[in-house]
């Protein structure tokens, strides 16, 4: 106890002493402007000192009703009475959640969370203030909207039909979210308390919803902050490589049947029946039941019944972008390095014309938009929301356009600006499979990687597919509530084949999108290749940076109906399917996730293949076990490009 009251009194000083120092301060450093990326002071100060929640139903032109919560600033228990801009969030995901009933049960157990995931939720929720912490809105899970309403925005989180407390059906068309997110928008402008001007947030497909709105060249929607969507649904996360995602499924569906259960009420509905009526009118979960039967669509070109693309109709966003250029509404994209959506984000960026941003910051699909070790994420949605909603010249469009994390380097020299993507620096160098290493036995094969190509007229690797091997269970590939979080990869490089550098003398920065050919022959008609970039320590720990997917049938390289980046690009059309012709070899062009990482010295670069992932994707298993050859001869040469930049 007295060392308890020791560090108490400790802590007290502290605070004390800043205070102190605080005020000491001259006051011109105090209310010094600041306006540079992830840091913003003096432009938009907080003026008022509470928040008003209020939530009630809005009607859409076709009579549906659709529950959400507006958020205004207080000050002196009154309720801001001047217009405001506002920030407008349109959510398939509960714009609320009811975390305890009225009875205290704790709705959060039917979600299946892991054991360190469910205890933290309740917590936190038991700390807010308001509604006795049994309700999770959205300045809950956003931390830092507190402070933007409180700087003079209003935000409004609108349930779409068919979910939450909303009444209708959830229709995902691109053009009915479009179509309905307008008319929110409209309906906005229209309040007593909008100054007309909105922008969006939100990630995932709340993210997606805003280039949908966008499209429509609402005059009031004047920026987005999209947070890591998707440019390739198919692609990206469904069936990245060709390859079907279990990961993402199964989660997915789990955790949407457990939103819709924690649904929230509007605050007239006192007996709950208008959001009984709700759930009775939508039927089952639309949303659920597609990401239930996505394998019976595993080519891009299935089309519906009604005759339209199954994927790209439906979910995919470069067909809208044309609309979106049109509107000139500016975009800021948030990327994460170790998301499923890593390389669609710069596609993205790629094809818009409008002012535009990007972040790339050090995480995964969970918490993109959340304050973290490496930005304040909400001093950078402030200067992007401040600029463009409320006329204040911060310099935010004056910066370079594009901000990426360096893994692997001080944190305070880790965030990197650049004019274009990929970076003018960096060097396209091919890394060669090489013959096995004498001294080390890491894998099946124990294979080096060399800068120079094979001279050999014939050099092959030869393995038994191991259906076991796996980057982990809690991969980027689920893509949602639970953060990623790889293994060494130690164990799994062991059933796999490996290819690995010496010892690196000096650092090395891999910085872009690698790209992988990879020749090989097999005594099947398919199989799916998983290749994992990996850095390995002096003492063999082997840590996941990168991955790329392929399945073989879906080899086929075409030109993509955009602007790609000059990656290899895949139709995935059934149309264009390649069986493997046996024991002929072919081969297999694709790119990895981009990344933006230091090596460093002493620790040695690794490319591992495998051809089963088995946590993350679902790979048939044959029996027997097929026998895979990797060829890296002088006429068959496998290597991996990397974009390879020089360290500072």
């Amino acid at each position: 106890m007295k060392r308890i009251h020791r560090i108490l009194l400790a802590a007290v000083a502290i605070v004390v002493v800043a205070v102190l120092l605080l005020n000491l301060l001259p006051e011109q450093a105090q209310n010094e402007k600041v306006s540079r990326f992830g840091e913003y002071q003096g432009y938009s100060e907080i003026v008022y000192d509470d928040v008003q929640r209020t939530s009630d139903y809005l009607t859409l032109p076709d009579g549906t009703r659709l529950a959400y919560d507006l958020f205004l600033p207080v000050k002196d228990e009154v309720v801001a009475d001047d217009p405001l801009p506002t920030l407008f969030k349109y959510t398939p995901y509960g714009r609320a959640w009811t975390v305890l009933d009225e009875s205290g049960k704790n709705n959060l157990s039917a979600m299946g969370l892991p054991w360190y995931y469910d205890p933290m939720i309740r917590v936190r929720s038991w700390t807010m203030s308001g509604d006795e912490g049994r309700r999770m809105d959205a300045l809950f899970w956003t931390e830092w909207l507190g402070d933007m309403v409180k700087s003079g925005y209003a935000v409004l989180v609108v349930d779409r039909p068919g979910t939450g407390a909303s009444f209708g059906k959830l229709d995902l068309k691109p053009e009915v979210g479009a179509r309905e997110a307008s008319q929110v928008i409209d309906w906005i402008a229209a309040q007593e308390w909008s100054d007309g001007s909105v922008g969006m947030f939100g990630d995932s497909i709340q993210a997606q919803i805003q280039f949908q709105a966008a499209s429509t060249g609402n005059p009031h929607l004047k920026a987005i902050l999209p947070a890591t969507t998707w440019f390739d649904n198919y692609s990206a996360v469904m069936f990245p490589g060709g390859v079907p995602n279990k990961a993402f499924t199964s989660l997915y569906v789990k955790l949407n049947t457990t939103f819709d259960a924690l649904a929230t009420p509007v605050d007239g509905d006192v007996d709950d029946s208008l959001l009984a009526q709700a759930r009775l009118e939508r039927g089952e979960l639309e949303l659920r039941e597609k990401v239930l039967n996505f394998e019976e669509a595993p080519y891009r070109d299935i089309m519906t019944d009604s005759g339209r693309n199954f994927w790209i109709d439906n979910s995919a966003l470069y067909p809208l972008l044309d609309e979106v250029n049109r509107s000139g509404t500016a975009v800021y994209l948030i990327n994460g390095w170790y998301d499923m959506y890593a390389r669609d984000n710069f596609l993205t960026y790629a094809n818009l014309t409008v002012p535009k941003r990007l972040m790339v910051r050090p995480t995964d699909h969970s918490g993109i938009e959340s304050n973290g070790d490496d930005i304040d994420f909400g001093a950078e949605a402030h200067r992007w929301f401040d600029y463009w909603l409320k006329g204040i010249d911060n310099g935010i469009m004056d910066e370079a356009p594009i901000h990426y994390y360096l893994q692997g380097v001080d944190q305070a020299d880790a965030w990197q600006a650049t004019d274009v993507w990929p970076t003018e620096d960096q060097q396209l160098t091919r890394y060669y499979f090489g013959p096995p290493e004498e001294d080390k036995k890491a894998s099946v094969n124990n294979g080096s990687l060399q800068l120079m190509p094979s001279t050999e007229s014939s050099a092959v690797d030869t393995y038994t597919v191991d259906y076991t091997t796996t980057s982990g269970k809690t991969p980027r590939w689920t893509g949602l509530a639970v953060p990623h979080e790889y293994p060494n990869m130690r164990l799994n490089d062991s059933k796999s084949l490996t290819y690995t550098t010496p010892s690196l003398e000096t650092s090395l920065d891999i910085t872009g999108h690698p790209v992988a050919h990879v020749w090989l022959s097999a005594d099947v008609s398919d199989l799916d290749l998983v290749m994992y970039l990996e850095d390995v320590d002096g003492n063999g720990n082997s840590t996941y940076v990168s991955q790329g997917n392929l399945r073989a049938s879906h080899r086929a390289l075409d030109l993509p109906p955009f602007t790609g980046l000059d990656l290899p690009w895949h139709n995935h059309f059934e149309s264009e399917v390649q069986l493997i012709p046996p024991r002929e070899p072919i081969e297999l062009v694709f790119d990895l996730l981009p990344t933006a990482y230091r090596f460093p010295a002493g620790h040695r670069l690794r490319i591992t293949i495998a051809f089963a992932d088995a946590d993350s994707f679902h790979t048939p298993e044959l029996d027997p076990a097929p026998v895979v050859s990797i060829l890296r001869d002088a006429v068959h040469a496998s290597y991996v490009e990397l974009p390879v930049v020089e360290s500072e």
